[in-house]
């Protein structure tokens, strides 16, 4: 089945409805298991003499700050349990590895990206200028926008235009908006980075070779803080690229309403990595029944996107990543023609061929 871009009353959503079914005890365990497994690798990071056994470490503590993350980002979709509480305290301790204040992190998120999907401009998902936009800019404006769009500049987007900004240290327009929850969030956060850090300089001052407290606090900051953070920024920065940018995925201009069914299937990309890394990070890449129905719980996602795409796989964007394709939307995907309806390159040259806009 195909859908017409005006067609709203085709809804694969309601197909998705079945998927949706959330079980108490799978997030709990989810979580116990992941934290406590993060715990032992950031110890492991501070506790270590090797080099390489600290830096193995924290590989696998940046890899489960990650997909903690994940679990979090579910429960901040109602996708975890039933319960609201409960979803907000699994979310809150999920997140807090990534330095993620959860009531930031569901209004960014939920309130942004899936409500305005794939509108330019609105939609924080690393959208492209337009080209009106990018004719417009600055040269300064135009230069920032030109690394950002490269291969050197992707891996910072997401740690510095939505992280930086948006959610560890909202601006001051933002922040009158603030409910006692976001304070309360953003404060836990807050008191998390020294505590954290605290905790660990003390296990490597009192069990490891460590001889001053002034190193201990340095080698916990470093091997159990901030690489693993950086790592994590690396994943979430690559993940939202390749999900809603790539030669088939149409952007449009801001409407002033919620994203179109047609909107969110063609703005979003399932890319298809092999099953270990889709199964280690909870499924994250079945990405289109996501869109359609954000509360299935991760552990239902891929039998929700292989309905999906056995039922509506013309309109489903399902790419296989590789190298070479990373390269190719990295080279093509640079401004996105809105009357054109395609993608354009810095001399507005379409790279893609034109569509409906």
């Amino acid at each position: 089945m195909t859908i017409a871009v005006a067609d709203e009353k085709w809804r694969p959503e309601l197909d998705m409805a079945p998927f949706a079914t959330r079980h108490l005890v799978r997030p709990i365990a989810f979580l116990v298991v992941e934290f406590a497994l993060y715990v032992a690798a950031v110890t492991g990071a501070v506790l270590f003499t090797s080099i390489w056994a600290k830096l193995g470490c924290t590989f696998v503590a940046g890899a489960l700050t990650s997909t903690l993350a994940i679990i979090g980002h579910d429960c901040a979709h109602r996708g975890g349990t039933r319960y609201n509480w409960l979803n907000r305290l699994i979310g809150t301790i999920g997140f807090l590895p990534a330095l993620h204040p959860l009531s930031r992190w569901a209004y960014h998120h939920n309130q942004v990206h899936h409500r305005y999907t794939a509108q330019i401009g609105v939609d924080n998902a690393y959208s492209p200028m337009s080209v009106e936009q990018y004719r417009a800019a600055t040269p300064a404006q135009q230069a920032k926008y030109r690394f950002t769009r490269s291969l050197w500049g992707q891996p910072m987007f997401y740690l510095t235009d939505i992280w930086a900004r948006d959610i560890f240290a909202p601006r001051a327009k933002e922040r009158a908006t603030f409910k006692w929850s976001d304070w309360a969030d953003l404060a836990l956060v807050y008191v998390w980075i020294p505590a954290m850090v605290s905790a660990l300089a003390w296990a490597s001052h009192t069990f490891g070779t460590t001889q001053t407290w002034g190193g201990s606090f340095i080698n916990a900051a470093v091997y159990g803080l901030l690489i693993p953070f950086l790592l994590w920024n690396l994943l979430i920065s690559f993940v939202t690229v390749i999900q809603h940018t790539g030669p088939d995925v149409k952007w449009s201009m801001p409407t002033g309403r919620p994203s179109t069914t047609y909107q969110k299937m063609h703005g979003t990309v399932r890319i298809r990595f092999p099953e270990i890394f889709d199964l280690a990070f909870h499924r994250l890449m079945q990405h289109s029944a996501h869109h359609l129905n954000p509360i299935i719980p991760l552990y239902s996602l891929k039998k929700a996107q292989a309905h999906l795409e056995s039922g509506y796989g013309e309109d489903v964007i399902s790419i296989r990543w590789t190298p070479a394709y990373h390269r190719r939307l990295t080279r093509d995907c640079k401004l996105y023609d809105s009357v054109r309806d395609c993608w354009c390159d810095f001399n507005y040259q379409p790279t893609t061929s034109p569509g409906n806009p």
